[in-house]
């Protein structure tokens, strides 16, 4: 970028935008209301067609005032490329003129959606990891080629010549098969459709409006005809239907996934309705994980993922970069290796001190007995909880010692030269691989019980874990844990901590492992 560029987007994203703003949620809302508040004069299908007259009213009137909206953001809207810095000027009543370093940007995004593709466009989007709430940039909506043509320019992979005209060169490393794609979805609890669906039922049973009564009787009568209907039963269903349609999302949603390298990047493209094309470069991973749950494991599966510090759709238990959504589990293996590396074949785990197994068990004895005095003493007070018999709970106990056996054998970790690994989880176990010098802060806390048997915790903060309580390490020698801190926040390169002193059991190759 030698020289200054202004940018606005295509006067198509006008209506692209206004379409895009429209706030389904609030129109549901708006046929409910205008259907329990309906003076009573229809009913039934009349009902139904009086509603949706008014609100096609409504979302002309608004889809009007949008259109004005949009007109003014897109003429108060501009992107100027200067030399090594994006300034962008934004806002109606309170303008905003906002300079980005072009060396700041953690990954670049071109996506498109149902609607922009209607128009022709794409959106593009910058992150940096200044604002963990949206993108520092997004430009909505672009040509598809001017979109891909200025994300290569502004260079969210700072080791491309971006004065180049050529494409930086990339080679095709995964492409998601069917198979992985449909398991990908199945495997899914889907939490937020289950409950989406479980509130829809909830509001439609409470609410006794004749439009919305005549719906009912329609979809129960059909399904009393193949099965036996009762409250469990429907709950049941609808926790399916929900399911069902997190199933359906996340395939959509990663359908078509393509995973490109060049020499120090990475580029995914996915998605069959909206379209999602993100770049990043290597230097700018902060956090590299291999996950699976039980049946990942069966299938010789796993999933491989990445976070930097950019993070504009915080994802509450996940990182925001897939390199695999699933595959097999040395392809997830291989693509983390290359994305942080570092060879990992020969790399053994370190068992935590058996005396944490020890601390595990007498832990969950603990919570056992507590849970058991509670429900005895609940007993005295609230019938309902009359129904859990106390004997339940013995061979709860008699289970502990097998239960802190579990959570101690899927716990390791490994201190490397430059990286750390971590290892924990048997639901879903969860290998973190994090680079020693992305770590933005390191914690070294110590409980009563641990103190009396010389065991500490550490904490690892990185940029791309914001709202999460970084990569913990549970349960060490507390001279592991004190030369880890120094090593690490001392930088004192003598100090070699790739062994151990304690007493550590048997070691495991980390592919194999997870």
């Amino acid at each position: 970028m030698s020289a200054s560029t202004s940018v606005k987007p295509d006067i198509r994203s006008i209506p692209a935008r206004a379409l895009e703003n429209f706030d389904l949620g609030m129109f549901a809302t708006l046929a409910v209301m205008l259907t329990i508040f309906d003076g009573g004069s229809v009913f039934g299908i009349d009902a139904i067609v009086s509603v949706v007259l008014r609100l096609v009213l409504i979302a002309v009137v608004f889809g009007l005032f949008q259109l004005a909206i949009e007109s003014v953001r897109w003429w108060h809207y501009e992107l100027t490329l200067e030399e090594e810095s994006l300034v962008v000027r934004s806002g109606i009543l309170r303008p905003k003129r906002r300079t980005i370093p072009v060396s700041r940007i953690q990954q670049s995004t071109v996506s498109t959606t149902t609607v922009s593709r209607l128009f022709g466009l794409a959106a593009l989007e910058c992150e940096t990891a200044g604002n963990p709430d949206e993108p520092d940039l997004s430009m909505r909506y672009l040509e598809r080629a001017d979109a891909d043509d200025l994300q290569r320019r502004i260079g969210s992979v700072t080791e491309v010549d971006t004065t180049s005209s050529e494409p930086p060169e990339r080679h095709r490393v995964f492409t998601l098969r069917p198979r992985e794609l449909v398991l990908y979805g199945v495997t899914r609890i889907h939490p937020k459709t289950i409950l989406l669906a479980v509130l829809a039922w909830v509001g439609t049973t409470y609410f006794e409006a004749d439009a919305i009564t005549d719906l009912q009787t329609i979809v129960i009568t059909a399904l009393e005809d193949l099965l036996p209907l009762s409250p469990a039963v429907m709950l049941v269903l609808i926790v399916l239907a929900g399911w069902l349609l997190g199933v359906g999302l996340a395939i959509e949603r990663m359908g078509n996934f393509r995973l490109s390298a060049g020499e120090d990047s990475f580029r995914r493209r996915h998605g069959f309705v909206r379209t999602t094309d993100a770049d990043v470069s290597s230097d700018r991973i902060q956090l590299a994980r291999v996950r699976s749950n039980p049946l990942h494991r069966l299938l010789g599966l796993a999933q491989a993922d990445v976070g930097t510090a950019g993070l504009s759709e915080p994802i509450p238990f996940g990182l925001q970069w897939p390199l695999a959504p699933l595959a097999r589990r040395d392809v997830a293996w291989e693509l983390l290796e290359r994305a942080i590396g570092v060879d990992l074949s020969t790399v053994q785990l370190q068992s935590l001190p058996t005396r944490a197994r020890r601390r595990y068990a007498v832990r969950y004895a603990l919570g056992v007995v507590v849970l058991a005095v509670g429900t005895a003493i609940a007993q005295q007070f609230v019938p309902a909880t009359r129904a859990i018999p106390l004997p339940l709970f013995v061979p709860l106990l008699v289970l502990s010692p097998l239960a802190a056996h579990v959570t101690w054998s899927h716990r390791g970790y490994a201190l490397l030269d430059d990286h750390i690994v971590v290892r924990r989880g048997f639901w879903t176990r969860r290998t973190y691989v994090v680079p020693a010098d992305t770590i933005q802060n390191l914690t070294v806390s110590q409980s009563p019980f641990q103190r009396r048997i010389d065991l500490v915790s550490v904490r690892l903060d990185v940029a791309s874990m914001p709202f999460l309580p970084g990569v913990p390490l549970p349960d060490i020698d507390a001279s592991v844990g004190g030369r880890l801190q120094h090593r690490l926040l001392e930088d004192d390169s003598d100090d070699e901590f790739a062994e151990t002193t304690s007493e550590y059991d048997d070691g495991s190759s980390i592919p194999s492992e997870t």
